[in-house]
């Protein structure tokens, strides 16, 4: 059996996809899998067994189109028996227009789903659930035809190379001796973000009471978000991850004591390492985006009474969700798993 996935969004949805894989072996264990993905958001299937990984790129229009065309002669040359679209954007619309596949199905909001060319539609809400993400897929999957069993197993086949050289960045800053507290205080957007004089705070807190190291890490873009975080720490034990690999930043995740941060790409790294969590939702729902697999996890959830929320903006200002959410809470969760 040969299956198409198109999952053109985020790192932390590439993830996300790794339980639907895994559900489609055990039902096929020869079945080739292709999964068209975003440029940059590739690292945790690269390594995965039977999975080719066709990119889409980013940048000018020009070098999208080219890109798109590129992958259209992939995909029809790969003439999938299924196809799984879980972007449903028009550019997937037209891919599996023009795809040959034998069967295509969409899971995705009912509206999208209405101007489509997909055989098997499965409408899910992405912002109240009920339920996951990882669920949401299997319906698909099973929607076609598929038996699925529940998994919901996000973990990958990390690159040695990169585990390497992480524990030697590890070793250069006297990280490998004490105890590892790993902020994310990055998101796609602003109200995503619990404040980083927080983060700043609860890195104080660790440092004094663990006599630990911190590692605060953030995208090229998140630069002045991570100062704002170190300038708040008075201490030589927090250092700054900006704009690393994504090899590097698993790497260092998997060799944290402890991760807290926002719903993004890094929180579902360290979920699908299995280390301890903490994850701070607001404008998601944590029973739709959050942790599953990491055997302790917290998640700390603020509600308002306009959450979750489309993403479209918060009129709320300073009075946000995860503003209301203190350090001291936090810290509590963290306290929780030891």
């Amino acid at each position: 059996m040969k299956v198409l996935i198109v999952r053109t969004r985020y790192l932390g949805d590439t993830i996300l996809l790794v339980p639907l894989i895994r559900e489609i072996r055990q039902h096929d264990r020869e079945a080739r899998i292709t999964v068209i993905l975003n440029e940059g958001t590739t690292y945790p299937l690269e390594r995965f067994p039977g999975v080719e990984i066709l990119t889409l790129a980013r940048g000018s229009a020009t070098r999208r189109s080219a890109s798109s065309l590129a992958l259209l002669g992939e995909v029809r040359r790969f003439r999938p028996d299924l196809l799984l679209d879980l972007t449903v954007s028009d550019r997937s619309r037209w891919l599996t227009r023009l795809s040959r596949a034998g069967r295509t199905g969409a899971a995705g909001d009912p509206a999208d789903l209405a101007r489509g060319p997909w055989e098997v539609r499965v409408p899910v809400d992405l912002n109240r659930g009920p339920a996951s993400v990882v669920a949401m897929h299997g319906a698909l999957l099973s929607a076609m035809g598929l038996p699925i069993s529940g998994i919901m197993e996000k973990a990958y086949f990390p690159d040695p190379l990169w585990r390497e050289r992480a524990g030697g960045w590890i070793r250069e800053r006297g990280l490998d001796t004490t105890p590892t507290l790993f902020l994310h205080p990055g998101g796609r957007h602003w109200f995503k973000r619990w404040p980083p004089d927080r983060f700043a705070r609860l890195a104080s807190l660790f440092i004094k009471e663990r006599s630990g190291g911190v590692i605060v890490a953030g995208t090229g873009a998140e630069r002045t978000l991570v100062e704002s975080v170190l300038s708040g720490v008075r201490s030589d034990r927090i250092h700054p991850l900006v704009g690393a690999p994504v090899g590097l930043l698993d790497g260092l995740i998997r060799r944290a004591t402890i991760f807290v941060g926002n719903d993004s790409g890094p929180l579902h790294m360290a979920d699908a390492a299995h280390i301890p969590l903490v994850g701070l939702f607001g404008s998601t729902l944590p029973v739709v985006w959050g942790p599953v697999c990491s055997p302790k996890r917290e998640v700390v959830y603020r509600q308002k009474e306009c959450s979750p929320c489309h993403h479209t903006g918060c009129s709320l200002g300073p009075d946000n969700c995860l503003a209301s959410l203190s350090v001291e809470e936090v810290a509590l969760r963290m306290e929780r798993l030891g």
